[in-house]
């Protein structure tokens, strides 16, 4: 049992530098050794939880989606009326953006299908059952831009992180939502 916590340790002590690590030199930079170095262990220990340095790439993009999905799922938990629940996602999301800065852009290397995606999809055909499908992608589009766009001028410095700027955002989101 002490071997399993230990080596789970391990491995998230990887995950941990090698968000460090693809953030510093992004993907075709990637070195398993400086992520071993970081983790203060032999250039040989990452090859026990991950079978090569693209398999690490993988448990990263996965470990951070995960820590997202959680914190989505949270909030979905708290809210029944599926508008409310779209834009506190949203909410949401801004939010883990800006205490994670790293894991936004870590995320778009990924190639993998945007978060909130297939959230928004369905939270949209709840809200709007009798909507044209093209209508209601032109929505989730602006719902998905306002939420990845209010992230992006944060982390930058064009949008003051704070609860007035993220009440805009939610009148922005609510706006869209005939509310």
């Amino acid at each position: 049992m002490d071997e399993e916590l230990g080596s789970a340790s391990v491995r998230e002590q990887l995950i941990k530098a090698g968000i460090t690590e693809l953030e510093k030199h992004g993907i075709s930079d990637f070195s398993l050794r400086r992520v071993a170095a970081a983790c203060s262990i032999s250039c040989a220990a990452p090859y026990k939880h991950f079978r090569d340095k693209e398999a690490l790439i993988e448990g990263i993009f996965d470990y951070i989606e995960n820590q997202l999905d959680f914190l989505l799922n949270q909030v979905e938990e708290v809210y029944t009326d599926p508008k409310t629940r779209l834009v506190e996602i949203c909410i949401a999301y801004v939010r883990f953006c800006i205490a994670n800065p790293h894991f936004r852009a870590i995320l778009m290397l990924s190639g993998r299908k945007l978060p909130l995606a297939e959230r928004t999809k369905e939270l949209l055909k709840l809200c709007f059952p009798d909507m044209e499908k093209t209508e209601r992608e032109s929505r989730e589009y602006v719902i998905r831009s306002i939420a990845y766009g209010s992230a992006l001028l944060i982390e930058s410095g064009e949008l003051e992180y704070s609860d007035r700027a993220l009440e805009r955002i939610r009148k922005n989101l609510l706006y869209e939502l005939g509310e």
